[in-house]
């Protein structure tokens, strides 16, 4: 997987991968033959894509929480990863997660002010003030 995913070889270190699959199957039965990838235009997709996303960010939480390191992968593409697991054309590979206890405990890195980052009511309206 590691290879798969641009040759990142710091992933070798991590004893456990969870690959994310988003079965797009739950929103589109009736398509015999479906293949989806990064270009597929289909809404349904970009749904299911959006719903696993949120259940992988609840699992790098809770393993945030448990004292275990992880870091969300996805540089790859879904015709590297599929055949590695035998996961099917229909279904896309929304992360992949390493695993482990972290090697280092890095220190706070410097973060942006919330006013830099945050709009209100409008795109561009930063202060909350309208």
């Amino acid at each position: 997987l590691a290879k798969a995913a641009h040759g990142q070889s710091w992933m070798e270190a991590a004893p456990v991968f969870i690959v994310c699959v988003a079965d797009v199957r739950c929103r589109i039965q009736d398509e015999p033959g479906l293949e989806v990838k990064e270009t597929s235009p289909h809404f349904a997709l970009k749904q299911v894509i959006r719903d696993t996303a949120i259940a992988v960010e609840h699992a790098v939480l809770e393993a945030e929480s448990m004292g275990l390191g992880t870091c969300w992968v996805a540089w790859y593409e879904q015709a590297d990863v599929r055949p590695i697991l035998g996961i099917p054309a229909d279904k896309f590979v929304v992360a992949i997660l390493p695993l482990g206890y972290p090697a280092e405990t890095p220190g706070e890195r410097p973060r942006k002010k919330l006013d830099e980052i945050v709009m209100f009511e409008k795109w561009e309206e930063r202060s909350g003030k309208a």
